[in-house]
Parts: structure tokens; C-alpha cells; sequence
């Protein structure tokens, strides 16, 4: 597995979680299985063009949204495919739940850091 696989893969968790779908949803949308959504999205498989753009279209986002990557070099891959996860969860709640998160999530490292 190369690193586009990867990151094509998160990009696909995160937008698939901002929509708030389950991989079931999308796999039904794409006319495809839940195990090859799955795949997809851990980068064992790399989707075809053809398959990005099908996803790009059921979700409603552009194409080139796959393939806006963050230029620094991903070293720890599972820490930035969960970091997209939270991301796009994040993305799900409104703006006074993230701040109470934000909070929680500050003074719960501060007892963890004592």
C-alpha cells in the first residue's frame, strides 16, 4: 500500500462521516459492497478514477476534493487517518458542541498530564 492509497482512503472516511453515512449508505449509493467501501477507505484497494468520480457524484462534492492533501509528509499513518476521523466528526456537530469538546477534551489531558 503507497501512501495515495492512504490518503485517498481518508479522504474518503472523511467525507463519508461529514455526510454522517455509514460505509452501508455509501456502498449502497455506489452500487458496491460494504467490504470494498472498507477496503477503500484503509487503503488496501485504489479505487479507479472512474470509482472516485461515482463517489464524488453520489456525495455531491467536487473530484479534485479526493486529491486536496495536506503537502507534509504523513509519518505516523494511523494517527492522521484517526485525526480525519475526529475531523469529520467534528464537522457533524455544531459550533457550541466542538467548543464543549474542545473544553472537555483540555481538562481531561490536564488530569492525564498530572
Amino acid at each position: 500500500m503507497s501512501t495515495i492509497e492512504k490518503r485517498i482512503g481518508g479522504k474518503i472516511t472523511e467525507i463519508r462521516i461529514g455526510k454522517k453515512w455509514t460505509q452501508a449508505e455509501l456502498a449502497e449509493r455506489i452500487e458496491t459492497s460494504v467490504e470494498t467501501v472498507s477496503r477503500l477507505e484503509r487503503g488496501v484497494s485504489f479505487p479507479s478514477l472512474k470509482t472516485i468520480n461515482k463517489i464524488a457524484s453520489k456525495i455531491g462534492v467536487p473530484l479534485k476534493d479526493f486529491f486536496d492533501f495536506d503537502d507534509a509528509e504523513v509519518k505516523d499513518k494511523s494517527f492522521e487517518r484517526e485525526l480525519s476521523k475526529f475531523t469529520a466528526f467534528l464537522r457533524t456537530l455544531s459550533e457550541k458542541e466542538v467548543r464543549l469538546i474542545h473544553k472537555v477534551a483540555k481538562a481531561a489531558l490536564k488530569v492525564l498530564r498530572e
